[in-house]
């Protein structure tokens, strides 16, 4: 999987994109870096209380910091499919591609074992199945390429918003057996109900994930829909004006469609999907202007070494603690300032030992490929 490769050709914008929802997934709770909650501890317990439902992904409805990675990681795997697929058919059969896309959705499917249900533990009477980021990732990078590969862009925009609606449906017209509380409750929803029979003994206590597949592909279809036009034959300007309008657009469509089905990220309900990926496609839009079209690309430096090996680094933080590798460099300094100082110092440290090691694999263009 290990692969050296060159830079040119790639739009630096993709990879600082993917690195900031990369960069946002390490700083909230992996990697033992958690820079956002240690800062807000250095201004005093009523401004930490006051901020840290920003960093918890507790059920409820709206949006939160920590909850805008996830949605950007699924949208920016989507963006590159077009262009991928299209180089692919300049090399190989349609069997050769098909044998790489289901290769690739085994590979990712069984990382995001290991990383959310600990394969390698080998204790598999309840390993938590299907509850990590790769594993939606998989099936949805396998349903996306096979529409490319055999639909047009308009079939793929109609699907989309099909998905969407069926989603909606499934929450307003199928009742819970057994349930007469709210359908949209933290404690019992059909998204829950349905985790319950369709995974039994092997997923989370409240998991939701099962028949959330039906916005995870429409998540990474607006990724797809959004990379057709990224990957157009439009001017470089124009394309960055079209990208901001979408977002806009799907950004206002999701907020209005909050009003009847919440914009609740545990359910990864329809309008949450639209809100986030309209954030995400006018971030986007900046980044490809500023980036790959005004050519200033510098600034995004921290955040590209992470894009462009984000499966490697994601990997590593859900196996090493890095705090501990960093406390060797700052651990005795650390000690002798006050605890929400010295956490602070430990989780940037952990964070730079994270940052460190994707440099060197970037200055040496070693990139890890599925």
């Amino acid at each position: 999987m290990e692969q050296k490769t060159s830079l040119d050709n790639r739009l630096v914008s993709i990879d600082a994109l993917r690195g900031l929802a990369m960069f946002l997934i390490l700083a909230i709770d992996i990697g033992g870096a958690p820079i956002f909650q240690t800062f807000t501890k250095l201004w005093g317990e009523p401004f930490a209380t006051a901020v840290s439902k920003q960093f918890s992904y507790s059920f409820t409805e709206g949006l939160r910091l920590c909850f805008i990675a996830m949605p950007m990681f699924l949208f920016v795997v989507g963006l590159v499919i077009p262009l991928s697929l299209r180089n692919r058919r300049l090399e190989m059969d349609t069997k050769t591609i098909y044998l790489h896309i289901v290769r690739r959705s085994v590979i990712l499917f069984l990382l995001g074992l290991i990383a959310g249900g600990h394969l390698l533990s080998f204790k598999f009477a309840n390993m938590p199945v299907y509850n990590n980021v790769l594993e939606y990732i998989s099936i949805g990078y396998l349903v996306c390429s096979i529409l490319v590969l055999h639909t047009t862009s308009l079939v793929q925009c109609v699907l989309t918003g099909a998905l969407l609606m069926v989603y909606w449906a499934l929450f307003v017209f199928i009742p819970v057996p057994g349930w007469q509380g709210e359908r949209f409750s933290g404690q019992m929803n059909l998204a829950i109900y349905i985790d319950n029979v369709v995974l039994g003994p092997f997923h989370r206590q409240g998991s939701w994930q099962v028949v959330a597949t039906i916005p995870f592909v429409a998540n990474m279809l607006l990724g797809v829909l959004m990379g057709h036009i990224l990957f157009g034959n439009r001017k470089k300007e124009d394309k960055a004006k079209v990208l901001l309008i979408c977002g806009l657009l799907m950004l206002i469509a999701g907020s209005i469609w909050g009003y009847s089905f919440p914009i609740i990220r545990s359910l990864w309900t329809s309008s949450f999907v639209l809100v986030t990926c309209g954030l995400t496609t006018i971030l986007l839009a900046a980044f490809f202007l500023l980036i790959d079209v005004l050519g200033y690309a510098k600034w995004a430096l921290f955040f590209t070494v992470f894009g462009v090996n984000s499966i490697a680094v994601y990997m590593m933080a859900h196996m090493f603690d890095f705090r501990l590798i960093g406390n060797i460099f700052v651990g005795g300094a650390s000690g002798l300032c006050s605890p929400n100082v010295q956490a602070f110092i430990q989780a940037m440290a952990a964070m730079m030992v994270m940052w460190l090691i994707m440099y060197y694999m970037y200055r040496k263009k070693t990139f890890i490929k599925i």
